[in-house]
């Protein structure tokens, strides 16, 4: 099989594609963005699909960020189960104009993704849905306690903000396709934010009554935590932890 890259332009857009022993990459184009789709398929099968995630130097989403983003997303939804992965980009463009002309910067920007790739490079799985949350899970959490103040950390539990878990719900995800996604929850009580700026993180906890966050979050800000606090932390299973809606939480009241 194959590997393709695509360096997304709002216009236009460069695709490459490694030989067919995924060693080298061995064609590179540049295409009509509303093309893309109809190039994979012409190329298929494919092992994996990689995309560059653009976003500036201060990780702040741009209109090319958002586009970029939901491209990917619903490129991974139509050529599931092939995987979709985002790979960071900033620093490709540069490259390419370094090595050629103006009209063939995006077909080797898409070459520079796909030589990282075969480097070693990692990116990060883009699926087009948040996970499903069991009712034992959202039932089990309003047992817990009328919350008002709830922050959701990274991974865990992604997709119970659709539910009305507190009377404010503040995010911090880092995936920029997860983060899309949850923007997109029709939720006034929820307030998102992009990557883990741990400084703003245990300025909120000393406001909240329910932290949700996985293992190494809860190490991360665990000896900052006040009394009374709740933490729901997901994780593998432990000798404290039980598995719910085939998730393994643990509940930690601060004390």
């Amino acid at each position: 099989m194959k590997k393709a890259a695509i360096d997304f332009g709002l216009k236009r857009t460069g695709i490459a594609f490694t030989d067919l022993a995924e060693k080298i990459v061995a064609r590179v184009q540049t295409v009509e963005t509303s093309n893309i789709s109809d190039i994979l398929r012409e190329n298929l099968p494919l092992s994996e699909i990689l995309m560059g995630f653009p976003i500036n130097l201060k990780m702040k989403f741009t209109r090319s960020t958002y586009s970029a983003i939901d491209k990917a997303i619903e490129i991974a939804e139509i050529f599931a189960p092939i995987p979709l992965y985002l790979m960071d980009e900033r620093f490709t463009t540069t490259m390419a104009y370094s090595l050629g002309k103006k009209e063939n910067v995006d077909g080797i920007s898409a070459s520079i993704l796909l030589n990282e790739r075969l480097n070693g490079a990692k990116g990060r799985r883009v699926f087009w849905s948040l996970p499903r949350i069991s009712e034992k899970i959202i039932s089990f959490v309003l047992s817990l306690n009328a919350f008002k103040n709830v922050i959701m950390i990274g991974s865990a539990l992604r997709g119970l903000e659709r539910y009305d878990i507190g009377d404010t719900i503040e995010i911090f995800e880092e995936d920029p396709a997860f983060f899309r996604l949850r923007e997109k929850v029709q939720n006034k009580k929820c307030y998102l934010n992009f990557g883990m700026n741990w400084d703003i993180i245990l300025q909120r906890i000393n406001e909240v009554d329910l932290v949700i966050c996985g293992l190494e979050e809860f190490e991360e800000i665990c000896r900052y935590l006040p009394k009374d606090l709740v933490v729901i932390v997901e994780g593998e299973g432990t000798d404290e932890a039980f598995s719910i809606g085939e998730r393994w939480l643990t509940v930690k009241k601060i004390i």
